[in-house]
C-alpha cells in the first residue's frame, strides 16, 4: 500500500452505526472497512471501465 493521507468525511449517523456494526462483524476498524470497501470498488470500476472499453 502506498503512503496514507487523512481525509475526514461526513456520514449519515445511520450509515455509520450500519458500518460499525459491520466492522465489528468483520473484526476490523471502521477506517480500515471503508478502505476495504473503497478498494474492491475501485476493482470493480476498473473491470467495468475494462469490459466497457472492449466494444
Amino acid at each position: 500500500m502506498s503512503d496514507i493521507s487523512k481525509t475526514t468525511i461526513n456520514l449519515p449517523v445511520d450509515l455509520k452505526k450500519e458500518l460499525k456494526k459491520i466492522a465489528i462483524d468483520e473484526d476490523t476498524s471502521l477506517s480500515g472497512l471503508i478502505i476495504k470497501m473503497i478498494e474492491e470498488g475501485m476493482k470493480e470500476r476498473k473491470k467495468t471501465n475494462v469490459i466497457s472499453d472492449g466494444d
